[in-house]
């Protein structure tokens, strides 16, 4: 009985003298700015190179790409952003005529999707958004490609021209 509870009391001091630590401050910093703490007398602004600048959302290019045909839906298409290799272009489809998709997958690339990245579009009622990120080869044949599933539960896609 003697050793459990002489190995309770050197257990429980063995955890708290850790615990006590000294009470040794840690000096007060005080705020500098940057110019405080650099000279910009001695910094070469030539060498930071050019500045970055922005896009305004309103200069990307927007355009309407027409209506297409997908398993019976007549989706209207129109595209926002820039046609280069590996850039995501924002892709809004709207609902024409026919049945109302309850999925759509986009991509850019060939019919197949190899080295494509495919993406599912958000749904807003008869409204999507997707994004599709073009490959990095970019040829005659390179196509925004819109996927869905007909009323018989097939995958129906159609391509569209993109250049």
């Amino acid at each position: 009985m003697h050793d459990l509870a002489r190995t309770l009391l050197i257990g429980t001091f063995a955890c708290l003298v850790p615990l006590t630590g000294c009470d040794k401050k840690e000096p007060e910093q005080t705020k500098e700015t940057i110019e405080e703490k650099v000279d910009m007398n001695l910094v070469d602004e030539s060498k930071f190179g050019e500045p970055v600048h922005f896009t305004d959302p309103d200069e990307v290019p927007t355009e309407k790409l027409g209506n297409v045909d997908v398993g019976g839906s007549t989706l209207e298409i129109s595209t926002v952003g820039l046609k280069q290799p590996n850039a995501t272009l924002t892709v809004n489809i709207d609902h024409v005529s026919g049945p109302v998709p309850d999925t759509i997958r986009l991509w850019i690339g060939s019919r197949s999707g190899e080295g494509s990245v495919k993406s599912k579009a958000d749904a807003h009622g008869d409204h999507w958004h997707g994004d599709a990120t073009f490959p990095d080869v970019m040829t005659s044949r390179t196509a925004l490609w819109i996927e869905i599933e007909d009323e018989n539960g097939e995958r129906v896609s159609t391509g569209m021209p993109i250049h």
